[in-house]
């Protein structure tokens, strides 16, 4: 972007269209450490689609109804695995930030987000149509959203300081909670569920063909 050259987006009208968070995840995009890229209008729209894939997340955790049934095997293996994942992905962030490699510290916290916890662990813990979830499995669900809530919060501050209030009411701001801790993480298992996923994306995608 260069002001001499008359090509520098004008920011406020991109806030209007895509959100404050969704510019500010556009922007660490396209800017990577080491390179000079041309900035693209086209990721401040991925970085809003990011934000709304997380508020459709909210909506279907709050959205389901709890009962204190069973917690169902393939539920209480989700979580261990996503466990595992989280934590995986915050050593990885860390390491990001001790490095200044902010751009990357984004992409581990955006794959985190949008492929495995939207695309394969609520997928994974969510009820059968019209059936609850068990009260383990939610207040689970709802601890480990709350952990991604805190990763996200540096990248877009607004989005995770409004679903921190709305999952639960609390006068603590995310903006002063504890940072989550990382600890030894089960690279046999998440290797074996990466050969797992892969056997089903295959499969889905045959089933389209």
């Amino acid at each position: 972007m260069s002001k001499t050259l008359g090509n520098s987006p004008n920011p406020i009208e991109l806030i209007e269209k895509y959100g404050a968070d969704g510019v500010r995840v556009g922007m660490l995009l396209c800017s990577p450490a080491g390179n000079d890229l041309p900035f693209d209008e086209g990721l401040c729209e991925q970085g809003r689609n990011f934000s709304n894939k997380i508020w459709n997340s909210l909506r279907l955790i709050k959205g389901w109804e709890v009962s204190d049934c069973e917690q169902p095997e393939s539920a209480k293996q989700a979580i261990i695995w996503f466990e595992n994942k989280l934590s995986k992905a915050i050593s990885e962030i860390d390491e990001s930030y001790s490095k200044y490699r902010i751009s990357e510290a984004l992409m581990s916290t955006y794959k985190l987000v949008w492929d495995d916890f939207c695309s394969w662990y609520l997928e994974l813990v969510k009820p059968n149509y019209g059936t609850p979830i068990d009260s383990v499995s939610y207040d689970k669900t709802v601890e480990l959203f709350e952990k991604i809530l805190k990763i996200l919060h540096p990248f877009m501050p607004f989005l995770s300081e409004e679903i921190w209030h709305l999952i639960d009411e609390r006068k603590d701001d995310i903006i002063v909670a504890n940072w989550p801790k990382s600890t030894a993480a089960d690279d046999q298992l998440l290797i074996d569920f990466d050969m797992a996923s892969e056997i089903i994306s295959g499969i889905r995608n045959i089933r389209r063909s």
